[in-house]
């Protein structure tokens, strides 16, 4: 075999293997200032100059609309806004934010905190956390936060309803 071939298959095996050690990497920790607060899961991070938005991973806050919604983002806007707080981010959503577990400066667990606060659901679509379960049925059997409702709605049912109620633009 030429010596090309081998020349092209040692590069293909080399930039395979360090796709896959980057891949294998452990999540990136950021460390910075919460300058906004989008909504009760959402909220920009400014590091070094530059902004990450992010999105709490395994919660889901009340949607704009939708009851809880001011108090949830308020509830987030107290535990973080204009605080350092340190991020693992984990991956990216479809939206280009940063997906991570969020840590205030005295090594609080934000999401769990909203969760445990009755401000968001534990979004079990995308978390098997048992710890975080047991505090959404602990603040749900306390009735704290959105859980001192009648019948609350999760969001990503109140999400689901209203993209089939919109009116479809004409063809």
């Amino acid at each position: 075999m030429p010596k090309v071939f081998y020349c092209v298959v040692s590069c293909l095996i080399l930039c395979l293997s360090t796709q896959l050690s980057i891949a294998a990497d452990p999540p990136k920790k950021v460390k910075g200032k919460v300058v906004r607060i989008m909504d009760g899961d959402t909220f920009e991070l400014l590091v070094n100059k530059i902004t990450y938005k992010i999105r709490l991973s395994a919660i889901d806050a009340p949607e704009k609309g939708q009851d809880f919604y001011q108090k949830s983002k308020q509830a987030l806007s107290n535990l973080c806004f204009n605080k350092t707080v340190t991020v693992e981010l984990l991956r990216k959503d479809k939206y280009q934010r940063w997906i991570g577990d969020v840590y205030s400066a005295d090594g609080q667990y934000i999401n769990g905190r909203m969760i445990s606060d009755g401000y968001a659901w534990h979004y079990t679509e995308y978390s098997k956390s048992a710890p975080l379960a047991a505090a959404q049925a602990t603040a749900k059997r306390q009735k704290l936060g959105l859980w001192s409702q009648s019948k609350p709605v999760a969001p990503w049912l109140f999400r689901a309803e209203h993209r089939n109620t919109k009116p479809r633009k004409a063809a």
